[in-house]
């Protein structure tokens, strides 16, 4: 196979990807629609891409994970990875729907597999710090990342939000994962101050919940392709782990106004 010049590499939330590919088509799309994660090659998996069909089913990405190999399918995506050897090869269909699905599959497992997290969700930054607000679709995520946008705050995302741990504290990192706002992102990292819990309410407020309540939460917003128990038992822990070092409470707010970013910090 061709290795076509120019091919990118990307970079998000710590973790690299050097593409190689003879489709231009896919080359212009990862160019386009991840622009703002850009990266020199040679600091990450090496991944070469065939183009592949553009079915529609199954939709919902699987994940398997074994023997030093992980594999990655869903209708229009089909990638093998050798972890060990730092390197694979994936079929992917030359559209960004199939392009986003295929990096949030990789990036999820990832994340997991260093202590972290992907997680539905709403980020803004206050103060330098991250402020993260799990919730489901419905939950107010974009309505409060377009407020907090209006008033002059910095977003990560209002849809995906993608946490490690580190040496210092958990960090919230920049997404490319958007929802209604479908905004690019930008190569950052926060510590993160504080998860919210979302309650509209007619006034702000934030009030203290249970710790309980918030774990459920989280584990209802995390994003996790893989049914493997294994992978699952890391996600209970990073979860642990996150409410352990992250104060969770609950926020109340209105779609009418900005006056909760107040309350927050």
């Amino acid at each position: 196979m061709a290795v076509r010049r120019g091919a990118p590499g990307l970079a998000i939330a710590g973790f690299g990807v050097d593409f190689k590919s003879d489709s231009a088509g896919i080359i212009t799309i990862l160019r386009r629609r991840y622009a703002p994660f850009l990266a020199k090659q040679g600091r990450g998996l090496e991944l070469t891409v065939f183009e592949g069909p553009n079915r529609r089913t199954p939709f919902r990405p699987c994940v398997e994970s074994g023997a030093g190999r992980l594999k990655l399918r869903r209708g229009d995506f089909d990638a093998e990875i050798f972890a060990g050897a730092g390197r694979g090869k994936a079929a992917i269909a030359p559209n960004e729907q199939c392009l986003d699905a295929f990096l949030r599959s990789l990036i999820s497992w990832n994340l997991l597999e260093s202590g972290g997290l992907m997680l539905h969700s709403s980020g803004i930054v206050l103060g330098g710090k991250a402020y993260v607000f799990p919730g489901r679709s419905g939950a107010g995520k974009s309505t409060l990342a377009k407020l907090a946008l209006k008033a002059g705050a910095e977003v990560i995302s209002d849809e995906i939000n993608l946490l490690r741990p580190g040496p210092r504290g958990w960090r919230a990192y920049g997404s490319p994962f958007w929802g209604e706002m479908r905004a690019g992102g930008r190569q950052a990292s926060w510590p993160v101050g504080g998860l919210l819990l979302l309650k509209k309410a007619a006034a702000p407020s934030v009030l203290s919940c249970a710790q309980g309540e918030a774990f459920r939460t989280v584990m209802r917003c995390l994003v996790n392709f893989s049914r493997s128990a294994e992978v699952s038992a890391k996600a209970l822990l990073a979860a642990g782990r996150l409410l352990a070092a992250v104060p969770a409470r609950r926020l109340g707010f209105s779609k009418d106004n900005a006056d909760f970013l107040e309350f927050i910090g």
